[in-house]
Order: structure tokens, then sequence, then C-alpha cells
């Protein structure tokens, strides 16, 4: 460091993560109690944010700004409330949205604009734009008219463009170009002409390969995938997933797979996951199918079943509160060995893959220890498995190998 420059802040400092674990354990219990805005003060801020939160990203939460106090200068218009997630590395990329920002504004491109960054990264003020994400158009897309898909198409295909020769001019600036990260505007309910996009968040995501990408592609194959992913893991934009709550999140932190974890990485793992309720009957994994999530259970009874439940010779297994199911998929990426269906209304927690594989590219405690915990659970059910195989085989008086008769 030269002398005379200003000291790089501690991305990793206990106690800035300790201050996102209360200001969002905070909020998460104004929205538990059906509190439609709250008013808090972070890093010598007082925001009254509304509640629930307009979406989630993979480093930040974002929020309806309603008034913050003091002002920052130049603030006009509508705002929103950019909150870093509790990891260092959230803090850190947060910071790195006034350079990505200050390039796209610079080039031409539409993303919000800042008003306000806090120096250690925790939030930002910004500039809330109203408009429909391409998740959204691409959905309903049939039921648009043509001129409407018209001005769509030939619009998004120039705005992707436009990113991927700013990708290659500057490859620090890389960001996300997924459904959920490009809106369109609209007047009166109507697209313009030519139809004008945004770039909701210009976070870097430095590790995408977009060499030799085209629209097509991104239209035929990179939207249909990405959307189906979104449909099946509750994470649309406009539909903010039911979080773990406190309650839940309380429930679950003594369960076994946490075992040697601290609150705040069980609440980080919990972050990541996501509440999901099956009636009786329901299936909750289809044997042979290939494994993304895991899940633990809170409440009720499920059954695993192998085979055709009703033929003769079929395997059952009770399974109850507090148990984990899906992990081995969940690790091996391998087809689920048994279908496992409620046997009576359940709440599990979900973890996706992708979230949590997320966490793992962080380099983060927390992950691994769930990793390590998962794999101390599978071992101790092999160690009793072959126990009770030795015992059954000395009750028939057959040699156990490298055992005694």
């Amino acid at each position: 460091m030269s002398h005379g420059e200003p000291a790089k802040p501690n991305f990793a400092a206990p106690e800035l993560e300790a201050q996102a674990v209360e200001f969002f354990a905070a909020l998460q219990a104004a929205q538990e109690r059906g509190e439609k805005r709250i008013t808090r003060t972070y890093g010598g801020v007082t925001f009254t944010l509304a509640l629930p939160p307009l979406g989630e990203g993979d480093r930040g939460m974002v929020y309806r700004l309603e008034h913050v106090s003091p002002p920052p200068p130049g603030v006009r218009g509508k705002l929103c409330l950019k909150v870093a997630k509790q990891q260092p590395v959230c803090r850190e990329r947060l910071l790195e949205e006034q350079m990505t920002t200050d390039f796209f504004l610079s080039e031409g491109v539409a993303v919000p604009r800042i008003f306000l960054m806090d120096p250690l990264g925790r939030f930002a003020v910004k500039e809330y734009v109203e408009g429909e994400s391409v998740t959204s158009l691409y959905l309903r897309f049939s039921s648009l008219t043509s001129r409407s898909q018209s001005l769509i198409l030939e619009g998004l295909e120039k705005f992707l463009t436009r990113l991927l020769e700013l990708f290659r001019k500057r490859p620090d600036c890389q960001v996300s170009i997924s459904p959920n990260n490009i809106y369109v505007l609209t007047q009166g309910g109507k697209f313009t002409d030519p139809a004008q996009f945004v770039l909701i968040d210009p976070g870097t995501t430095l590790n995408k390969n977009y060499e030799g990408f085209t629209f097509a592609k991104y239209w035929n194959e990179v939207l249909p995938d990405r959307i189906r992913k979104y449909q099946r893991t509750g994470y649309l934009q406009w539909l903010v997933p039911k979080e773990v709550t406190v309650s839940e999140r309380d429930e679950a932190k003594d369960f076994e797979i946490f075992r040697g974890l601290k609150p705040s990485e069980v609440f980080l793992l919990l972050k990541a996951a996501r509440t999901v309720e099956f009636d009786a009957e329901e299936v909750v994994l289809r044997e042979g199918s290939l494994g993304e999530n895991f899940y633990l259970v809170l409440e009720g009874e499920l059954e695993a079943r192998r085979g055709v439940y009703s033929a003769p010779g079929s395997f059952h297994t009770r399974i109850g509160r507090g148990s984990v199911l899906g992990e081995i998929a969940f690790l091996l990426k391998v087809p689920r060995t048994m279908t496992v269906v409620a046997a009576t209304p359940c709440k599990l927690i979900e973890m996706d893959q992708d979230r949590f594989n997320e966490l793992l590219e962080a380099n983060l405690a927390a992950p691994y220890k769930l990793i390590r915990n998962i794999a101390q659970i599978l071992a101790e059910r092999l160690h009793a498995l072959d126990r009770s195989h030795a015992e059954l085989l000395a009750s028939q008086g057959t040699p156990v190998p490298g055992g005694t008769p």
C-alpha cells in the first residue's frame, strides 16, 4: 500500500457478518409478524423499507426504500436498497458495482444509478427501475401481439449483443445475463419503439464463459432451460421464495446435520434454502431421477419405498423429524436410489444444489462442514449396516469375512 492510499476494508471482519445477520433477522421477524414496513439503522444510515423484499440475488437482497436519513446528495425518483448478504465476498462484490455501474452508464447501457454506497460494502441506495423481466416476457410471449413480439426480439438481440461486446472490452465488468437480470421498460402498459432494456444487477460474474455466445442460443436454449429451473425451484423474481423462518431455523439448528456449526453458519446455509410442504402420498423423491436438491425433515413422516409399492418384497422405511433425504444423489450426482413419499402432511427444508455450490465457490467453511457431517452420517449408517449383517451371519453360523465364526 502506497503512502496516503486508504486501507482496504476487511470484508471478513466478524462484526460485519454479525451486523448483517442481525439486520436480516430483524426484517424477517417483521415480515413474519405481517408488518408492511420497517425502520432500521444500518451503518449509520436509517432506512424505512417496504416488506416483503422486491427480490433476492445470489449475493444480496433488494427492498423498496420509502425513506432514508440522512438523504444522499442528488437523490431523485423512486429508490431501492440493496443489502449484501453476510458472506465477505458479498460485500466485496457490492462495492464493485460502483465500478461496473459507472462503466455501463458511460457506454450507454441502462443500469440503476447508485446514490449512496456504503464504504464497507454493506448496502447501496440505488435507483428503483420499474419494468418487466425477460423471464416474465418469455412466459407470456405467445400472448403478445406480433408487433410487441418483434419489438422484444429485436431490442433484446441488440441489448445482448452490446453486452457481449462490452464484456470483451472490459472482462472485469462481465455480469450475469440471466432472464431475471434484464428488464424491459413500458409506458402506459405498452413497449416503446425501440424497446428499452435495463440491466438490473451489474454485479460481476467473472466465471461465466460467453465465448461464441449468440442470441439464438440465448433465446432457444438458455432461456427455456433457465426458466424451467426457476419454475422447479420457485426462484422467480416476482415470487419471492418462501424463506426458512426464524422459528424453523431455531427448530433445525439442533439437527444432527448441523452439529459443530456456529449459529451464523446455520443461518448462512438456510438462507440458501426454502421450506416446502407436501400432502400425504405426494412424491418427494422419485427412484431413478437425478438429484439436484436434498431435504431436511421439519415436520411429519415420510416413507422410503423401493420397487413397486404394492408388490411382495417391497421395501418400506419410515423417516421422521431431523432426517436428511436425498443427500447421496445430491453429493454424487447419481440417480435417486429410492422413492420417498409423504406418509403424513410434511414440511421440509429444501437445499438447492446451485445455490449450495455458490457457497462452496465462495470458499466458506459452512458448506464444507455440512458435507463433513453428511459424510459422517453416511459412514455411521454403513457401519451399523455392516454390524447388522455380521450379526445376521453369526446367528446363522456363517463365517464373517475378516472375523470369527
